[in-house]
């Protein structure tokens, strides 16, 4: 990144405490469930791949106050659609409580959410934690999301081959974009198409899928395991939360190393024991569909450093990109695609 846009980037952050200091100090204190503003501290600021996370506190109470710069679900109003779903999951023990959205833009150039900060490390792929996605995937699963207007995959299978058709479209427009990574791709994705045409799976639109089971989407709570980054929540078949959080690719977006096949049966056995679902049929549609999801995250990571060679990252946002450089290079060696070819 050049020294005059990483300077912007951090001239935006500062500039943004200090708007958000006086925001929060003209709204209503009861929003957030305390009496007055006068012990507000901004803590530290965490940027993720499309919002900007500040940390504050008010007497006892800690939130998050979240930054909307860039959306993925695809939506134009990304933050309502996260406050909604938020909304829906109140008290469940699944997820942060909201408190507050802001999407008029009449104080932020971005939509704002106020939400809970929940205190603890992320996900650790060991087998104590791996049970435990199990319990909480299998409790989001069996949620009656009926009344709520989520996103909705009506032929979870097929709608997958066509978002991953999309993504090798989109990142072929990419003027950095390599040539081994889409070559591979789209024989990738040949292969798979062959094995939809014969697939007779019963693959069915049942259950609120998360969609980004990754390990640091999860914190470990005094009260639990928590799920946070609900930006694309969607009405799906199970198998796509199953399948992303077991995806090598999403699991080396977080971590050096990948499930082995022992503890990648441990939590499929698991979830089928808790959700009361087939061990069998859940085997065979995690094998037709993981490798789409894997690709997708592939080529998700290939767009990233793409956005970053031809200067499209968002200036809020460079800088936490640039620090995730070996993280999108780690997922989308070509090697990866290489993996999922052989194992089809």
């Amino acid at each position: 990144m050049k020294r005059a846009d990483r300077r912007a980037s951090k001239t935006t952050a500062t500039g943004l405490r200090k708007r958000i200091e006086q925001y929060l100090k003209n709204i209503p204190p009861g929003i957030l469930g305390v009496q007055n503003m006068e012990s507000l501290e901004i803590h530290k600021m965490t940027p993720g791949s499309y919002n900007l996370n500040f940390h504050i506190s008010v007497d006892i109470k800690e939130f998050i106050f979240r930054v909307n710069i860039d959306q993925q679900s695809g939506l134009s109003r990304q933050a309502a659609y996260e406050y909604n779903a938020l909304k829906f999951l109140e008290g469940r023990g699944l997820a942060p409580d909201v408190y507050h959205l802001d999407d008029t833009r009449q104080h932020f150039e971005f939509d704002i959410l106020i939400e809970q900060y929940l205190e603890g490390p992320h996900l650790l792929l060991d087998k104590p934690h791996i049970t435990q996605v199990a319990a909480l995937l299998s409790k989001l699963h069996s949620l009656d999301h009926g009344g709520v207007n989520f996103i909705f995959w009506q032929d979870p299978l097929k709608d997958t081959y066509d978002f991953v058709q999309k993504d090798i479209a989109h990142y072929k427009t990419r003027r950095t974009a390599e040539e081994k990574i889409i070559a591979r791709s789209e024989r990738t994705l040949k292969e798979i198409e062959l094995r939809i045409l014969k697939s007779n799976l019963p693959f069915q639109a049942d259950s609120l899928n998360h969609t980004d089971v990754g390990c640091d989407n999860f914190i470990r709570t005094t009260e639990g395991l928590r799920m946070i980054d609900w930006e694309k929540p969607r009405v799906d078949d199970c198998s796509y939360d199953l399948s992303c959080f077991l995806s090598e690719p999403a699991q080396l977006w977080c971590s050096p190393y990948a499930l082995n096949a022992e503890d990648r049966e441990t939590f499929i056995e698991e979830y089928a024991r808790l959700s009361g679902k087939s061990v069998e049929l859940l085997r065979k549609k995690i094998r037709i569909r993981e490798p789409m999801v894997s690709l997708h995250w592939i080529l998700w990571g290939a767009t990233k450093l793409c956005d970053l060679r031809e200067e499209r990252t968002s200036p809020e946002l460079l800088g936490a990109h640039e620090e995730k450089i070996f993280r999108y290079e780690r997922i989308t060696r070509v090697e990866n695609v290489e993996k999922i070819l052989d194992s089809l």
